[in-house]
């Protein structure tokens, strides 16, 4: 490890274990949102605690759009393997050293740190790859949201700053160029929005498909997500396992699994490639089946990749965060394992 590097890991180190000494888990909840709008590197910070009730303790910091997933497993509505897919964010961790990523317990003996019962670690969350410890760009970052996120809680604590978390205030704070210091105060929370992209296929399907009849099926198409398997050759060169992107149709009354089959993101030349496959993978679909009643998925972002198909063609696409057969078909794969 260079030395530079190093210096920086020791001062998160340090920020890290002032924070630990006022235990704010004991104080908030993980909806207890505080937010650093951070000028330096024009991004917000929304910073979450958790072990209040009793789990694992950890201060998770989301960035700008990050956010939205944060707020979709909020809601509760996502089954617990679809996790990985949601939840993106960078986290300084309090845990045993049994829970502590091996990688990160190299890291720590390297700095030569040593802690006894609680350890400190802090992991990356990216949609599709394992969980890893974060790279020296996330280093810089996370000193910047937890030197801040220290300054925020130390106000509730010890000015009495009041926030009205239970109706949806948050507190934040910013730098005030004019008046030269840091201001800490409650806001309603601020979400940015987030940006969809819509795939327009070129395809001339929209006459033919037509007549075709339109049955009473109602299908789950998920194309979009992981599943949290290890495949030794998916590697990125920094060492992180990638997982593979899941394609899977349904048929939502009966349960039955159309197609599933697993996908490797560098199969693709871009993400616009791979989609557009799917969508003509649907598409090919209809001509052999006829034109179904309504499609389901499980989350925005896909309505929107097949919005501008299944509207020329007149189907239906509702979004539901649980996918009754998907959903089904996974806990079968489960049972199988054990």
């Amino acid at each position: 490890m260079k030395l530079k590097d190093k210096e920086l890991w020791l001062e998160l180190y340090e920020i890290a274990e002032e924070i630990q000494k006022l235990e704010p888990w004991k104080y908030l909840w993980d909806m207890d949102l505080l937010v650093y709008l951070c000028q330096p590197l024009n991004e917000i910070f929304y910073c979450s605690v958790m072990g209040h009730g009793g789990m694992h303790r950890a201060i998770a910091i989301y960035q700008g759009e990050q956010i939205h997933g944060f707020m979709e497993l909020a809601k509760g509505k996502y089954p617990d393997r679809e996790l990985i897919n949601y939840q993106e964010c960078i986290t300084c961790n309090f845990l045993s050293r049994q829970q502590t990523l091996p990688k990160n317990r190299e890291i720590i003996k390297e700095l030569g740190l040593s802690f006894r019962g609680t350890w400190i670690s802090f992991e990356n969350f990216e949609k599709g790859y394992e969980p890893s410890p974060i790279n020296i760009k996330q280093v810089k970052i996370m000193i910047e949201a937890l030197k801040n996120f220290y300054m925020m809680f130390r106000a509730i604590i010890e000015k009495g700053i009041k926030v009205d978390f239970d109706n949806g205030e948050i507190l934040a704070r910013h730098y005030d160029k004019e008046k030269k210091l840091f201001l800490n105060y409650p806001a309603p929370l601020m979400i940015p929005k987030k940006h969809f992209n819509t795939i327009k296929t070129k395809l001339d399907f929209e006459k033919d498909m037509m007549k075709l009849p339109q049955t009473e099926m109602e299908l789950e198409y998920e194309f979009l997500n992981y599943v949290p398997i290890i495949i030794k050759n998916n590697k990125e060169q920094d060492g992180r396992h990638y997982y593979p992107i899941v394609r899977i149709i349904a048929e939502r009354k009966s349960g039955f699994i159309i197609s599933h089959e697993l996908i490797d993101k560098n199969d693709y030349k871009s993400k616009s490639d791979y989609i557009l496959e799917s969508a003509e993978l649907l598409i090919n679909y209809f001509y052999k089946m006829g034109r179904p009643k309504s499609i389901y998925v499980r989350d925005e972002e896909t309505k929107m990749y097949l919005k501008y198909i299944l509207e020329k063609v007149k189907i239906k696409i509702i979004v539901k965060p649980k996918l009754k057969a998907i959903d089904e078909f996974y806990r079968a794969l489960d049972r199988m394992e054990i």
